[in-house]
């Protein structure tokens, strides 16, 4: 049974459930946010599918041909829209068009629509693209997404799935059977945050401002992509936008790692070969141009023949240039180094019951208005001697 994972390993991909004949397993949400099978041993045949399931027990790969030492290229989209309104550079947003052109299907992470919680989703339009592009930085519900995609294979359709390494490894383990029409995709993962977490940061911005939230757009480029920052329109028509040196979010997830889920600190997912096709980030540690600095650019690891197929149909949209492996290595530890444990965390999920998300979030990474306000005008003229220099 499922239940000889424990809670420290499980990642929370649901696949357990998907896979399980007699629908004996439920979900139970704990006081972090985070969700853990159970199993219903009245029901329970002992089949064993759970465990064979389970991405936490072992690595599942479509094959054994993924490539230790990747192809790497620098990318990001011609299109300038287009690239300002992703996380990146807008690689994804070039291999999903590719994929809905042609008739197929894309299955992602979306925001509910009061930004509430986060589920995968299955789309074969624009519309779809659009609501699944850009990182929402906190885990996504994936009940019943493994069997969905398995019927779409079986019926002979083309499907590309993004999601967290474990996820991707869980759908594998999920089909436990090679598709030739399965291309997935997974994204350099820092650590996956509690929903709880959002959720408290959301209801804080909406009791200021008044009104409930019309749109969150994380990592928005108004100031720059390397600025990391918030952006949140409200339905009364007011924004807020807030970057890398005072936005709460953004600290304690990057800065503070306060409330990730407990597998990521032991996650078996990092380093190489990747379990997808193609893996995809920021392209950190590199020399930007301008324009770069101000819209982004992917990296894009290449692991199989078919991230070379993906690849290649998706070049004519893509402004692509070779570089080094070790560059993407250098650029983007979490490619390797699982994230440490804040030890202050406990603390966070016990004071946030209590009192305001931003109160908690700065006081324990010992940060105050003053400092924070420093720390932009810094950033500001540190960026403005730079332009000066160019």
């Amino acid at each position: 049974m499922i239940d000889i994972v424990s809670g420290s390993d499980c990642v929370g991909c649901k696949a357990c459930g998907d896979i399980c004949p007699v629908e004996a397993i439920s979900y139970k949400t704990d006081e972090e946010g985070f969700w853990y099978p159970e199993v219903n041993r009245d029901v329970c045949v002992n089949c064993g599918l759970c465990e064979k399931t389970c991405p936490a027990l072992a690595c599942h790969y479509a094959s054994g041909e993924n490539r230790k030492e990747p192809k790497t290229y620098k990318a990001y989209h011609k299109d300038k829209k287009i690239r300002y309104n992703s996380t990146s550079g807008a690689l994804y947003y070039a291999l999903a068009e590719t994929f809905i052109r042609e008739g197929g299907y894309i299955v992602g992470c979306v925001y509910s629509e009061d930004y509430s919680r986060a589920y995968h989703y299955i789309s074969n339009t624009m519309e779809g693209l659009w609501r699944i592009m850009r990182s929402k930085y906190f885990q996504s519900d994936t009940e019943g997404i493994y069997r969905n995609v398995r019927q779409l294979l079986d019926e002979g359709r083309k499907v590309f799935f993004c999601g967290t390494p474990c996820q991707v490894s869980a759908l594998y383990g999920f089909l436990r059977k090679d598709y030739r029409n399965l291309f997935t995709v997974d994204f350099i993962c820092l650590g996956i945050n509690t929903p709880l977490a959002f959720q408290k940061f959301t209801e804080e911005l909406k009791q200021r401002y008044r009104s409930d939230i019309a749109e969150v757009h994380l990592k928005n480029k108004l100031r720059g992509w390397t600025n990391l920052g918030t952006m949140v329109t409200f339905k009364n028509g007011r924004k807020l936008y807030r970057g890398r040196d005072n936005d709460p979010w953004v600290n304690a997830f990057v800065v503070g790692k306060l409330y990730m889920r407990p597998s990521c600190s032991n996650c078996r997912y990092k380093g190489f070969p990747r379990v997808s096709d193609i893996s995809m980030g920021d392209f950190w540690g590199i020399r930007y141009t301008k324009e770069e600095e101000k819209l982004g650019v992917s990296v894009a690891l290449i692991n199989t023949d078919k991230g070379d197929e993906l690849l290649k149909c998706a070049e004519k949209d893509l402004v692509l240039e070779k570089r080094r492996f070790q560059e993407a290595v250098e650029g983007n530890p979490a490619l390797i180094q699982p994230v440490a444990v804040n030890p202050r965390r406990g603390e966070f999920f016990q004071r946030i019951r209590t009192e305001p998300y931003s109160r908690v979030v700065w006081s324990i990474l010992g940060s105050n208005a003053l400092k924070r306000q420093l720390k932009v005008i810094k950033d500001r003229t540190r960026r403005l001697l730079k332009r000066m220099l160019r």
